[in-house]
């Protein structure tokens, strides 16, 4: 065999590994392609599972208090005892607390879903957005006979999103009102320093059991033993605290044993020079405008 048929040879030979090279790259190119594809079409599963449990979820939970609301009406209207009309009214502004609850829940679900969700900036009174989450679930506190303790060390002006703040806030003071036994408290502490302000929340129940720890985040998550509460609701309530938390730069952990759970926040103080110039959209004046300002410091039972 001459040079030329060895050259010749070589050439051939480093060709064919070459294509052979290009076509595995080609190949490996199509599974990790193929791959994808695969993982895009169960998410786009799980997406049209989410839509159709939040569609059931919403039917239910809405047209459940809307009627009740409905035959209370038409009770009260009807009823000439003064004492049951006292009663129904009750019964009716608890299940129009319901329904604003859930809507303040959906809407908030929604913007974060459609990446809609920007921080305005206010200063806040962390006082009046407590006292307001308590008013909004005397109800059901009334009904289990639980008392919430309130204290607030944070001294000083605290920039923050009121709105955001407020629906934190009364997303975990109203798990813990649900799954508190009764004749029980709850404890809001608010605390801080120089860079951050922190809440904690403290019911006396059940716990969390350490089976769904890692799921209590996620949409449309529900817990039910049975013991504190029967299930309903949306589940929407932690993944919204979450979204919102991450929104604020905040992060959020809880440590739960039966008989006692803690949920513990902590958002970062922001400058003044941040303060939304039209923060109409969640200044303090729509939710907090009756508590007075020298109240910062105090503790307060309910």
């Amino acid at each position: 065999m001459n040079d030329l048929e060895k050259l010749s040879d070589k050439i051939l030979l480093k060709e064919i590994g070459r294509r052979f090279e290009e076509k595995s790259a080609s190949v490996k190119e199509m599974e990790e392609m193929t791959k994808k594809l695969l993982e895009l079409n169960e998410k786009t599963k799980e997406s049209e599972k989410i839509k159709s449990q939040f569609l059931s979820l919403i039917k239910n939970e809405f047209n459940n208090p809307i009627s009740s609301l409905l035959n209370l009406t038409n009770s009260l209207v009807n009823n000439i005892n003064t004492d049951r009309a006292l009663e129904l009214s009750k019964l009716i502004n608890l299940e129009a607390s319901k329904l604003d609850f859930f809507f303040k829940n959906i809407f908030a679900a929604t913007e974060i879903e459609a990446g809609e969700i920007a921080n305005y900036y206010s200063s806040i009174n962390l006082n009046s957005i407590v006292k307001d989450v308590i008013d909004n679930l005397k109800e059901i506190c009334e009904d289990k006979n639980l008392k919430i303790n309130f204290t607030n060390n944070c001294h000083g002006e605290v920039i923050s999103d009121s709105e955001k703040i407020y629906l934190i806030i009364l997303n975990l003071v109203s798990n813990a009102c649900e799954y508190s036994f009764k004749n029980s408290e709850i404890n809001i502490i608010i605390d801080g320093d120089d860079r951050s302000f922190l809440i904690s929340v403290e019911d006396f129940g059940e716990g969390i059991n350490s089976k769904i720890k890692e799921e209590i985040f996620n949409r449309f998550s529900k817990f039910n033993s049975g013991e504190t509460r029967a299930e309903s609701g949306l589940g929407l309530g932690l993944s919204v605290v979450l979204a919102e938390m991450e929104a604020l730069e905040g992060i959020i952990d809880f440590q739960s044993e039966r008989g006692e759970t803690v949920f513990n926040i902590k958002i970062p103080k922001v400058n003044k020079e941040l303060e939304t110039i039209d923060n109409s959209a969640s200044s303090n004046e729509f939710f907090f405008d009756s508590f007075d300002e020298d109240e910062d410091s105090d503790e307060k039972e309910f």
